[in-house]
């Protein structure tokens, strides 16, 4: 199943992609509703208030979060009509700027609406797809590669990231991650770090070595850096690496993301090399 997320993947079973294709989008739809009645209840000073996310609002992740929805839903049918797409068609430099803030004349409660809206739209939009369609491949523009080679299964996934993520970073006390959500993206992300270890962080490409990374209740993962690239694939718990970190799947999935683990993560073997892992892979 992670490789059916990660690329479109010929022999995937098609009911089985689309099944739990489906259920990440019922997943998406519930959590975005739980943002936007939480945004909703705030007064305008608290919607304007700070995040825990460094520099970004209460309402830079409502503009953020709602710009997410209106790209995923454009990718959509461009992945459909096989044209090629991407997440910023004019490159995230330029213009993810003004995807972080309101319209001109927009209000916060505004955004708030329409962040609903758009969600809504794009879960009504994967709803109904064909469950082939889930294996459908995601062509990049030449010389915007960004995702890589993927499948619309993945956007629903990235979706849900996004969602999850961000939801508690508006420290409103909204659940935790879910337990679909870690399940689901960890075996994803660890699989997709040998093609993509960041889309914006720095990478610190000095570094040379191998990681175990082991959910006490999820996979174990073999991640090398050597000087042919990177390599990530399922491993044995008896793998011998330079470094080991082991914890719960949620923690680990936030060491991946770039965000703080809710608990303590086990290292054995090289402890510097094992503090480097951001580093190397600073995500998201």
């Amino acid at each position: 199943m992670p490789n059916a997320f990660a690329e479109p993947v010929s022999g995937c079973s098609v009911a089985n992609l689309a099944d739990v294709a489906a259920k990440l989008n019922e997943a998406v739809d519930a959590r975005t509703t739980a943002i936007g009645d939480a945004l909703g209840a705030l007064e305008r000073s608290e919607l304007l208030g700070p995040s825990s996310l460094p520099g970004w609002s209460r309402l830079t992740i409502a503009c953020h979060l709602r710009y997410g929805a209106q790209s995923l839903t454009r990718m959509t049918a461009d992945a459909l009509a096989g044209r090629p797409t991407s997440y910023y068609p004019l490159g995230r430099d330029v213009q993810r700027p003004a995807t972080l803030v309101p319209g001109p004349d927009e209000t916060p409660t505004a955004v708030v609406g329409s962040l609903g809206e758009v969600s809504a739209a794009l879960a009504d939009r994967w709803r109904r797809l064909d469950p082939t369609d889930w294996n459908r491949g995601v062509l990049e523009p030449e010389g915007q590669a960004d995702l890589g080679r993927t499948s619309l299964a993945a956007l629903v996934l990235l979706r849900l990231t996004e969602v999850e993520v961000h939801s508690t970073d508006l420290d409103l006390g909204l659940p935790e991650w879910s337990e679909l959500f870690v399940s689901t993206t960890l075996p994803f992300r660890l699989g997709w770090l040998a093609t993509r270890r960041s889309n914006h962080r720095q990478v610190d490409e000095t570094l040379r070595g191998s990681w175990l990374l082991r959910a006490a209740d999820g996979p174990t993962w073999f991640v090398t850096v050597t000087d042919d690239g990177v390599q990530s694939a399922p491993a044995d718990d008896g793998e011998a690496a330079d470094a080991t970190i082991e914890g719960r799947g949620r923690d680990l999935l936030a060491l991946l993301l770039g965000r703080p683990p809710a608990g303590a993560l086990a290292v054995r073997g090289d402890a510097a090399l094992a503090a480097a892992f951001g580093r190397a892979f600073p995500g998201p």
